[in-house]
């Protein structure tokens, strides 16, 4: 999963804050109060992956000069502006379309709108708000809601979606139990039936990548899973998934993400056993003393020879921290991440070191002496690398790529 440096700035905050006012004053003040303008009819239509199309007809004593729809998406905190089109008239028939491309709104999201409507006399109407949710239409879908976790499928009858729903469930219960933090917001889990139907809802990565990887799953908003549902890694891929939004929002900051060796280690110690792919790779790396540094983690590595390493390190560095320091002291981390603290400071406030004397002391755990005493050694052979959430499907080569968090949608 790629890196962000949080979900959440502080102008976002105050436009949330003046949504919500403006949500209230809409509530507050119906179109009958409104002198001369009155809605006529407000619909919207949804075609998942195309388009949105919001159409407006109002009427008013004075010519209608200025209509602006405002919306949010899953409750995000970012007002969106859109400026449909129309003749300035008496009365008027307006409409906005929202051009979407694959895979730039989460399914099932939640889209909360209302129109804010200006006349030449002055008078100003807010509509009052909509809300609707932007399904997947491709699929006839059904729900099943345990605690914080709902699980969305198609084709396939109930006892599929509840087996799948109880590994999420055991899977947030095991991140809780062994790493001592827990899922505060609900978290909904889409799980597709196969590779092509969770494309659809992908946003596209050109026509040779996608012949040749399979996404397994991904978080495509704050609190939405992709999964594919019937892959034999699906269970590993919930886990791993799930970590990630755990960890987010246990850790969103206004001003700095995590580490990827810490969320993507967690991430991968959730999933259960290391893969064996990644130990090799990570034995490997060991015997020939040639692991990557802890510091040089902070960010998934972007060659691919080094991908199986990368995930058997980050593994293997949070196991440590865990088995060595306990849990307690990993919750303490991530809550004094929250705070918006920089990496070495984290670490500092925690356990008194920063990543450099992390990597020593971990480095000392595998049974290699510091980075000072490394001789230099023969460049490694490329591996293949494989295991993980993506898998290629290249002949003799199968490609494992970084899952990334999706931006929302901002006009």
């Amino acid at each position: 999963m790629a890196y962000r440096n949080g979900w959440k700035r502080w102008g976002e905050k105050l436009t949330a804050l003046a949504f919500a006012i403006l949500l209230l004053a809409s509530v507050s003040r119906p179109s009958l109060a409104q002198e001369g303008i009155t809605v006529i009819s407000n619909t919207y239509d949804s075609l998942f992956a195309e388009e949105i199309l919001f159409r407006l007809e109002a009427r008013s004593e004075s010519e209608i000069e200025k209509i602006v729809l405002l919306y949010r998406i899953d409750g995000e905190e970012v007002i969106n502006r859109g400026y449909p089109d129309f003749i300035p008239a008496k009365e008027v028939a307006a409409e906005y379309v929202m051009d979407l491309q694959r895979g730039e709104i989460a399914p099932f999201s939640e889209i909360e709108y209302f129109w804010r409507i200006e006349d030449a006399a002055g008078n100003k109407l807010d509509t009052k708000p909509v809300s609707f949710v932007y399904e997947d239409d491709r699929f006839q879908w059904e729900s099943l809601t345990q605690g914080k976790v709902t699980l969305c499928w198609y084709d396939a009858d109930r006892a599929f979606a509840q087996r799948l729903l109880d590994i999420a469930l055991e899977s947030l219960a095991r991140l809780e139990e062994e790493v001592g933090v827990e899922l505060e917001e609900p978290v909904k889990l889409v799980v597709y039936q196969s590779k092509a139907d969770m494309l659809g809802a992908l946003v596209p990565r050109g026509e040779v990548f996608e012949a040749q990887v399979v996404t397994l799953g991904t978080v495509v908003s704050r609190g939405t899973v992709l999964l594919h549902g019937t892959h034999r890694g699906v269970e590993k891929t919930m886990a791993h998934e799930l970590s990630h939004v755990v960890v987010h929002l246990a850790t969103e900051n206004p001003y700095a993400g995590i580490p990827a060796w810490l969320d993507e280690g967690l991430a991968m110690y959730n999933q259960g056993e290391l893969p064996g792919a990644n130990r090799q790779a990570l034995e490997r790396a060991t015997r020939e003393n040639r692991l990557i540094s802890v510091r040089s983690l902070t960010a998934p590595t972007g060659k691919p020879e080094e991908i199986n390493l990368f995930y058997g390190e980050v593994y293997s560095v949070v196991e440590f921290l865990l088995k060595t320091y306990g849990k307690e002291k990993m919750a303490e981390l991530l809550a004094v991440f929250k705070e918006g603290a920089a990496y070495d400071d984290a670490l500092m406030k925690v356990y008194g070191f920063d990543q450099d004397s992390l990597d020593a002391q971990w480095r000392e755990s595998l049974g290699l002496p510091s980075r000072g005493a490394i001789q230099a050694t023969p460049a490694p052979a490329v591996e293949k690398p494989g295991g993980g959430l993506c898998f290629g499907m290249v002949p003799g080569l199968a490609l494992l790529t970084l899952l990334a968090v999706l931006p929302w949608r901002k006009v």
